[in-house]
Formats: structure tokens, sequence, C-alpha cells
């Protein structure tokens, strides 16, 4: 059940929001959504700029950890200004008029508190999705190092968050959805950047490329390539998970023919447990196993 949590947390915040804005009317709500979206619109056409110009230029050196609290601290702003706005404007159009005022109470608006609610989901399911992609890649990385075939049957247990991601995406439409608004947990490039982590990893890349449809996908993309350019090689040593996500040659080789579409449907999970399962020794011939 703790798989769901992102879910109970959206159900929840639905049930308290339809009741507040039935018993004490809709116009706060709607108006925080109206900044929530503002700020949502405003992040993804950031992003996508920030990620060309750091891409594209060398000389836009600023690390992603610092652009993105930037980033976080002007969205707050554009959000609070648009959110005072748009309650002005609604409590105007309002007016003395209590037909209108309907439209803002009771049933009618319990449901346009949905719209908020929608807009808040989107925030959550995201920040849910960006720690599980951070942990995914921390265990790929921590699975593609030297040394781990020797420690087979002591690798922790997949990160709890990845659950709870994959369970957002589970919903029909929510992951389409999100790959729009979140470039950093976008299935197609987080799994090129995994792909380019595997590649430089013997025993790794060796239990990948068992699949044919891995193998595929690995030579259209060209991530062995890719993997050995020095940026790349820079930024996996240097675990900057943002970085090689966001980077130009990792998304370059994700927007390839006939790439990007496998990456999308890649469940890298079960190639990585299918891994760690493969360095748990067997038990010796009588050894009782603890079941």
């Amino acid at each position: 059940m703790s798989d769901y949590l992102p879910i109970l947390l959206v159900s929840v915040f639905a049930v308290i929001s339809f009741i507040i804005a039935m018993n004490r009317g809709a116009i706060p709500i709607l108006a925080s959504g109206m900044g929530l979206l503002a700020a949502l619109v405003l992040s993804v056409f950031l992003l996508n700029i920030l990620i060309a110009l750091k891409g594209n230029f060398d000389a836009f050196s600023m690390s992603w950890p610092r652009v993105l609290a930037l980033m976080a601290v002007g969205l707050v702003i554009v959000m609070v200004f648009v959110r005072l706005v748009a309650k002005s404007l609604l409590l105007r159009l309002v007016g003395d008029n209590d037909s209108r005022l309907n439209w803002f109470e009771g049933f009618a608006g319990g449901c346009l508190s949905l719209f908020s609610v929608a807009i808040g989901a989107v925030f959550l399911f995201s920040g849910f999705r960006i720690a599980g992609t951070v942990d995914e890649l921390n265990y790929t990385a921590s699975l593609a190092r030297e040394g781990v075939v020797e420690m087979g049957g002591k690798i922790p247990a997949y990160p709890r968050s990845v659950a709870w991601r994959d369970q957002i995406e589970e919903i029909p439409g929510v992951a389409g959805v999100l790959d729009l608004v979140d470039p950093f947990s976008n299935r197609v490039f987080r799994n090129s950047a995994a792909m380019v982590m595997v590649a430089p990893a013997p025993s790794l890349r060796a239990y990948f490329i068992r699949d044919e449809n891995i193998v595929e996908i690995a030579h259209a993309g060209k991530f062995w390539d890719v993997s050995q350019d020095p940026s790349v090689a820079e930024t996996l040593n240097a675990q900057d998970r943002l970085g090689l996500v966001f980077h130009r040659l990792v998304r370059q080789a994700a927007s390839k023919d006939g790439v990007a579409e496998p990456l999308r449907k890649l469940q890298l999970r079960g190639y990585l447990e299918g891994f760690v399962d493969s360095l748990i020794p067997a038990p010796a011939y009588g050894e009782v196993t603890n079941s």
C-alpha cells in the first residue's frame, strides 16, 4: 500500500480542497491553481531554454543545482504574484452578484477546486518522479562500479522512491503529460542516461546485452561512443545526475532513429534487479536458506 503514497496524498488533497471549496468558496483555491499553472508553464519554458543554452554554449558554466535553485526562487515570486492578481480579478468578477457567486460555492465550487488539485498533482507527482529518477540513476551507478560482482548478496534493495514513481506512471495518460513538463524524469532521456552509465561497466553491460532488444537500442544510440566523450565521462565521474540527463550528447543519442520509442518503453528496474539476482551465489548443497 505504501507504493501508492503519492496517489493517496493527491486523493486526500482533492477531498480536503473539495470540502473547503464547498463551504468557503473556491476563489482562493482557484487563484492558487492559476498561480501554480503560471509557474508550471514558465518552468517548462525556462528549462528547455536553459538545457539548450548549457548544451550549446560552453560559457554557460553555472551548475545545475544553482540554476534550479535560482529558478525556483523566481517561480515562487511569479506564483505569488499571479495568485494575488487572479484572486483580485475573480473577486471583481463576482462583485455583489449572487448568481455569479453561486458558481464558486457549493458543489460547483467543489468541482472548480479540482482544477487546482490537478495542477498541484503535476507538481507533486513531478517531485516524486524526480526523487525516483535520482535514486534509480544512483543505484545504476552503484552497480556499474568495479568490484560489484564480489558484493553479490550484499547489494541494497531497489529504492522505494522508484516504486512511487512507477505507480504514478501507471496512471493512464499521466506519464505522457509529466514527460512534457519534467525533462529530467522524461522516460526517454532518463533511460538514455542510464544506458550511457551501463556502457562502460563491463559486468553490467555484459548482463544487459544478453537481451537482443538492448543490443539494438545500444547500437542505434551509440551509447558506448557517448560514454567515452570527455565531457560525458567528466559528468559521470562527478556523479552529476542532472547534468548527465540534460547533456547534449545524451539527449541526441535518445533522439536517433529507432531509439526514442524503445527507450520510452524500457523498464530499467527489471534489468537491474535481474543483474543483482545473478550475483547472488547459489546456496551450497545441504545449506539451509531463509525463505
